[in-house]
This record gives C-alpha cells, structure tokens and sequence, in this order.
C-alpha cells in the first residue's frame, strides 16, 4: 500500500445541494480529512466513546487515552504518538481540515509535514509549527517542551521565543505565583530519535537528523 495516499471519510451527508442548474440541481461530494490509526492499545476513547482500529479520526473530534494505553495515527501529512492519560482536540476550519491540536494534558509526540503551517495550544501556551517535529508533555504547573527539529514559535505570558533545531531544543516551562514565566533548559526525555524515525517512516519520510 502507498503510505503516502491521504485516506478521506465521507461525512453523514456526503452530497449537498450547491446550486440549481436548467435540468435540476446539481450535488457535490463533501469530503472530509480522515485519519489512519496505525498503533492502538488500552482504552482509547474518541468523542467519548471507546475507539478500535477501525474508528475514524476527524478534524474536529476529541481524543482522550487512559492509564497504559497508547494511539498513533496519521493525519494528511502529519504523524501523531499519543501518550497515555491524555486529552487531545484536533482543531479544524471550514474546509475540514486540521489547522492544529488543543493538548489539554498528557503528552504528544507529533511529526508535521510541509504544508500549511499549523499550531498546539495548550492552557497557557501557543506553539507555531513549520514543518517540524516536537514533543509536548503538559501538567497542572508546567510544561515541557522540546523542538526535535525544524522550527517553531513559542508563545506564552506575553513572551515570544522562536526555535530552530535539527536534534532536539527541550525546555521545561514554568510559571510563578503572579504568572511570569520561565524557560530551562532540559534534557531528553519521554521521547526518543527511533520514535521520530517510526512516525516519519508512515510517510517515506526521515527525521532531519538521518538526513
């Protein structure tokens, strides 16, 4: 099978009435982006209820993994390993694609292709992505990020930080009692380089490291 063929979902209604020509009206095919779920273990729950392989993934639909469970998918271009004990919205427009990721706890691991560019929000970040790779583990406190490589745009407590990496930029992200934030500097972690290869892979791609 060609890894790189994008798969779709009809939605419920897959024809809508677009306009009325001389002979009747005229229907068009609605389509909306559908993800490949590659890896599933323990419980994993989309919209609320329990997920299977065969479960499609939509813009739009929440995710939310229990205690030692794991899910992968792939999404148009973009790869995604979720952790467990994580709550994930994927974000969509009106065309029914992904523009980005709500992570409201857990960790992500996530490789992004070339396309539009897209972002991850969480409670008190924004995270700009091009193209790249990063890792995202969110708690209650703190936050801990890292750029695996490629760039992104940190955004958080009015500060703007952009980052550019080719093997692995991590910080631990902090906020004090009235809300100002820091950033420090961390090691790897919860994340390793043959992760990165095994989600870019789905896609004949390789991380920027290998290359």
């Amino acid at each position: 099978m060609n890894k790189n063929i994008t798969p779709y979902c009809h939605n419920r209604r897959q024809f809508i009435t677009s306009s009325l020509a001389i002979a009747g009206s005229i229907l068009i095919p609605i389509k909306a982006q559908c993800a490949e779920i590659r890896e599933l273990s323990g419980k994993v729950f989309v919209n609320r209820k329990r997920a299977d392989k065969l479960t499609p993934i939509r813009p739009g639909d929440s995710i939310v993994t229990s205690h030692n469970s794991r899910l992968i998918f792939a999404l148009g271009d973009d790869g995604f390993m979720v952790r467990p004990r994580t709550a994930l919205q994927l974000d969509t427009d009106n065309n029914l694609l992904l523009t980005g990721l709500r992570l409201l706890t857990g960790g992500l691991l996530s490789v992004f292709g070339k396309g539009m560019d897209k972002k991850i929000t969480t409670l008190t970040a924004t995270i700009g992505i091009r193209g790249t790779a990063l890792y995202l583990n969110v708690e209650p406190t703190k936050t801990y990020f890292c750029t695996c490589y490629g760039e992104t745009t940190f955004s958080a407590g009015g500060e703007r930080h952009d980052i550019k990496s080719t093997h692995h930029d991590a910080y631990n992200i902090d906020f004090d009692e009235k809300g100002i934030m820091s950033m420090k500097a961390m090691a790897v972690i919860d994340h390793t380089d043959d992760e990165l290869r095994q989600l870019e892979a789905y896609f004949g791609r390789k991380p920027a490291f290998d290359m």
